[in-house]
């Protein structure tokens, strides 16, 4: 057994004297050691993630890793006023009848509904964005639309620079849903003289038909972009360039993928009329008095991928099932037939975002449906209970320049994320270090100035179109340079000192063209205070005599001639976002992670994902539940919820909650027995957000890699072990930090009058990241303590001590979301509480 080797596995070559078998023995050496070669490759396969649903096909069971994913950034030219929330920031140069419609819309509250006049055969509402649009004949836009027609013949978008030249959109005439529709505008094609630009809705018809449109934006792309438009469908237009308000960076992107079992357990179908009883998590009883399917159908949504086969197995089942396809509104479009067969497949149609798998029965009778199981692929699989993965990056935010050449970079290394940060976006309110020199008046507007840091560039050509400021109206302001920031208002600028330079319209500030505001009084034009002449309207400036002030947001009724000095209600601060001189490196909170299995894998991309949101449930004492987000003034997430994820008791996952729609205000809620309810635990709940267009635009895609082989999985799982020891290490060492800070809490200030008399308000955070917060309170017989916090983006532990010479009472053990934390139980008459609180 001598002689030469294998390359992989330096097996010997048998050397016999029989050339036959010995060809034999050595040919299947060579075949055992090809196959070891394979498996111990060490090249991993890389993968990309797209926005939205897809299936990826994995060649072995392994780890997500070396995920990244690059900033964007995208700035509607048309402010917020596309969304169609307010009919009276449009214009009609026809007599149109404009309105908001609290039916008809896709983003928001409301759409526009435009009403061809009388005697007329169209109508139009339009936008002027003059002052948005460079003269520049370079650039490259898009302009996108969401319509739906109503009566009228079709409803189109006109992007115009004069009257009756324009590039049109294609005209809708679908009048059961809304149409994204629209245009490609080469800049080339606009007149450079002209200066005038419009963005115009028209209906054509006659007189009193009407139709629909929301969700219209306007934004500035690359020439490869504008290329690709062609061969893009509908479908990814929407998906690249999604309507946002104003200015929106990626915002808290996340990655989902699906359990192999794609159903949940059945407490979260909706089980119709009370006949459906879920007596095991995967166990569903019907008990069907009737012939009628559809008062005994049991169901749930699963998002699915377009030209995608599923299978659905019930091999327990004593009803029928059935599929319905989707669309991403939810209107059905293809709609199953009722089977008894234990094995049902479809191939999803091109515009399908979900099946609808529903059960149910036509006799009178009892029905048992146990272990469904739907997966992806023609073959069912044995059943298994739904188990996803999850990779969420909490209030991470990546930003880029409007071409994306520049971007933040979220990266992978040493098991942990990190954000290489090339953009700072920063609030400009009050608190900066506004000034307007004497020299900076012009005729109707001023130039104001604050200082800035860490700015690209000291050379101003370099540092051109490197910056984006928004208007507390929502409105981008051009970017320019020095000479354009003095010829006219709503312009922007960033100086060689550097400092950034707004010119501000005196219809905005308030100040006359005479008046030099000082330092204090700019910056509460920028907390949002508008100046005016005592005892005037507030569209006088102020020349001289008494200061007054009105909210920018609200004039009316809210004078005030004590110089304002923090944020006015309801007021949007200006934005900026530029370019960094040096990027940063920081790291960013990761929460899951991702295991693709052997085989076709469903996974979700997105953004919009908000992590463990604090909330205190309230009660309804008349249906004896709690509820999360039931109402605006109860409960309420800080975002609408297109979907929850999961409701956390404490850091546990409750399973025990439900979810609903269509609450109160139509809020989608989530709701909870009183028997299952801890009234002393920390509630938290991660969702999905619904108004999307508020907080991110859409990211585009995730880069990463799995390894395809046995030895890279072995690799992985040995760093990714070492990884997770020092997490564990670190988070133990917290523990512990946790744990001998609360032995002193129950009585920190010792037993007697003289140490707790020393407590005064105040706080501290600890260099492994926890808050200590105390302080003192008087409550007479039982009461609700509120006192400031510091921190309110901690899940805050509360412990409490009377003020009483014999003992150190304990009164109570709870938490706080936000200012009021819990209700003190005392006896006798007024007491002084003094409060101690652990924060993380």
């Amino acid at each position: 057994m001598s002689g030469n080797k294998t390359s992989n596995l330096q097996l010997h070559h048998w050397t016999g004297a029989d050339p036959v078998l010995r060809a034999e023995f050595n040919e299947n050496f060579e075949k055992i050691d090809a196959f070891a070669g394979q498996l111990l490759a060490e090249d991993p396969t890389p993968v990309q993630l797209d926005y939205g649903m897809q299936v990826v096909n994995a060649k072995q069971t392994s780890m997500l890793e070396n995920v990244s994913i690059k900033g964007r950034t995208l700035v509607n030219l048309l402010g917020r006023d596309g969304n169609c929330e307010d009919s009276t920031k449009f214009k009609t140069g026809n007599g149109a009848v404009l309105t908001t419609d609290t039916t008809h819309y896709v983003y928001g509250t409301r759409g526009l509904k435009v009403e061809i006049p009388t005697g007329s055969t169209a109508g139009n509402a339009f936008l002027d964005i003059s002052g948005l649009i460079k003269n520049d004949q370079k650039k490259k836009y898009i302009l996108i639309g969401e319509v739906k027609n109503g009566n009228a013949t079709s409803g189109v978008l006109k992007f115009s620079e004069e009257a009756g030249y324009g590039v049109l959109t294609s005209f809708i005439t679908d009048a059961t849903r809304f149409n994204l529709t629209y245009a490609k505008i080469d800049a080339s094609q606009i007149k450079a003289s002209n200066s005038l630009k419009f963005m115009f809705f028209i209906v054509l018809g006659s007189g009193g038909q009407y139709a629909y449109v929301d969700g219209i934006r306007l934004y500035e792309i690359s020439q490869a972009e504008y290329d690709a438009l062609d061969g893009m469908t509908p479908e990814q237009i929407a998906d690249k360039w999604p309507y946002v308000d104003d200015m929106k960076s990626i915002y808290s992107p996340y990655v989902i993928k699906y359990g192999e079992n794609l159903l949940p357990p059945f407490s979260e179908y909706k089980l119709t009329n009370g006949n459906g009883v879920a007596t095991n998590p995967y166990v569903l009883t019907i008990t069907s008095t009737g012939t009628d399917v559809l008062q005994n159908e049991c169901y749930v949504d699963i998002p699915a991928k377009p030209n995608t086969t599923y299978t659905l197995s019930c091999p327990a089942m004593t009803g029928k099932a059935k599929f319905i396809s989707l669309d991403s509104n939810k209107t059905v479009i293809a709609n199953g037939t009722y089977s008894t067969s234990q094995r049902q497949s479809k191939a999803t149609e091109p515009n399908c975002a979900y099946l609808r798998v529903l059960f149910s029965a036509d006799s009178v009778g009892t029905f048992i449906f146990t272990n469904p199981m739907l997966n992806l692929g023609p073959d069912a699989l044995p059943f298994k209970p739904r188990n996803d993965d999850y990779l969420f990056f909490p209030n991470a935010q990546l930003a880029s320049n409007v071409d994306g050449t520049v971007c933040d970079t979220l990266f992978q290394r040493d098991g942990k994320y990190w954000k290489q940060a090339r953009f700072r976006s920063i609030e400009l309110t009050g608190n900066l270090g506004w000034s307007s020199p004497p020299g900076e008046k012009r005729t109707g507007f001023r130039i104001t100035k604050a200082p800035i840091i860490n700015v690209l560039d000291t050379n101003i050509a370099a540092r051109f179109g490197t910056h984006q400021v928004v208007k507390y109206s929502g409105m981008p302001l051009l970017a320019g340079n020095s000479t354009e920031v003095s010829t006219t208002y709503d312009r922007s600028y960033i100086s060689s000192i550097p400092e950034l330079c707004i010119s501000v319209a005196q219809i905005d500030s308030g100040w006359s063209d005479n008046y030099d505001p000082t330092p204090d009084e700019v910056r509460a034009y920028f907390y949002g205070w508008k100046m005016k002449q005592f005892g005037q309207g507030h569209n006088v400036p102020y020349t001289n005599g008494t200061r007054e002030w009105v909210q920018i947001c609200n004039p009316i009724g809210t004078q005030t001639t004590t110089l304002p000095t923090s944020i006015a209600p309801g007021f949007m601060p200006y934005r900026l976002k530029y370019q960094l001189a040096t990027p940063t490196v920081e790291e960013i909170a990761a929460e899951g992670g991702i295991t693709l299995l052997e085989g076709p894998n469903q996974v979700e991309v997105g953004n919009g994902m908000v992590v463990r949101e604090k909330s205190v449930p309230f009660y309804d004492e008349f249906l004896n539940e709690y509820y999360i987000n039931a109402h605006s003034v109860k409960a309420p997430l800080r975002a609408g919820v297109r979907k929850y994820i999961t409701v956390y008791r404490g850091n546990l996952a409750d399973k025990k909650w439900s979810f609903g729609t269509g609450g109160p205000e139509g809020r989608n809620y989530a709701v909870i027995p009183t028997s299952n309810y801890d009234p002393t635990a920390a509630y938290t709940v991660t969702y999905l957000a619904l108004d999307q267009y508020a907080l991110t635009c859409n990211l585009e895609s995730i880069q990463g890699e799995y390894a395809s082989n046995l030895k890279k999985v072995v690799d992985a799982l040995a760093a990714h072990q070492a990884d997770v020891e020092v997490r564990v290490s670190t988070a133990e060492n917290l523990a512990r930090q946790v744990h001998i800070s609360q032995k002193g809490v129950v009585n920190p200030w010792g037993d007697n009058n003289s140490a707790i008399s020393k407590a005064i308000n105040g706080y501290q955070k600890l260099p492994s990241g926890l808050i200590l917060q105390w302080g003192t309170a008087a409550i007479t017989n039982s009461g609700a303590v509120t006192f400031p916090v510091a921190f309110p983006n901690y899940v805050m532990h509360v412990f409490g001590q009377v003020d009483t010479y014999t003992a150190s009472q304990t009164v109570g053990i709870g938490s706080y979301t936000n200012t009021q934390f819990m209700a003190w139980t005392v006896a006798g008459s007024q007491q002084t509480i003094h409060w101690f609180a652990i924060g993380y």
